[in-house]
């Protein structure tokens, strides 16, 4: 079985990643469960999921008649609904650092007044509440238009 296995391509992926080497950008990332989806993004959609797919089944089994219909809405609907947002959620995951969209969803909760602001949102300038100890001004321009200004004498220690 051992004839199988490409040595030269192991030892050149050991070789390059180190005897030693920690895979370090995986240490406080998520693991993905479901086609790029994590446990903590599964069970927040699984669990909406299950509710609006309720509704849906109490309002189709008042309509047909069968009690039935709503074990079915419940089971199978947030099975398709997951498959269905693991792909939204991969492209909208795409290149993006981790967390980024979930940053973004609070951040625009936060804009439509939906949820408490978390964030640091300023444009503008800062201000220190004190003056500072010099000028932020450029420097003055010559006394005479044409003319360069007079150099200091007392400069560098000549008098």
């Amino acid at each position: 079985m051992d004839s199988f296995i490409d040595h030269d391509a192991r030892d050149a992926v050991s070789q390059a990643r180190g005897p030693d080497a920690p895979l370090t950008d995986r240490v406080n990332v998520e693991p993905p469960i479901l086609r790029g989806m994590t446990e903590s993004e599964a069970t927040t959609i699984g669990l909406a999921a299950v509710v609006a797919w309720l509704i849906v089944g109490v309002v189709v089994a008042v309509v047909v008649g069968l009690w039935q219909v709503i074990l079915a809405c419940v089971v199978v609907g947030p099975m398709i609904t997951l498959w269905k947002a693991s792909a939204v959620l991969a492209r909208l995951k795409r290149n993006r650092p981790d967390g980024y969209y979930w940053q973004a969803l609070l951040l625009w909760l936060a804009k439509h007044g939906l949820a408490p602001q978390r964030f640091i949102r300023h444009d503008g300038y800062w201000s220190l509440g004190r003056a500072l100890p010099f000028s932020l001004q450029p420097p003055a321009a010559p006394a005479r238009p044409g003319r360069l200004a007079r150099p200091n004498r007392h400069a560098e220690g000549r008098a």
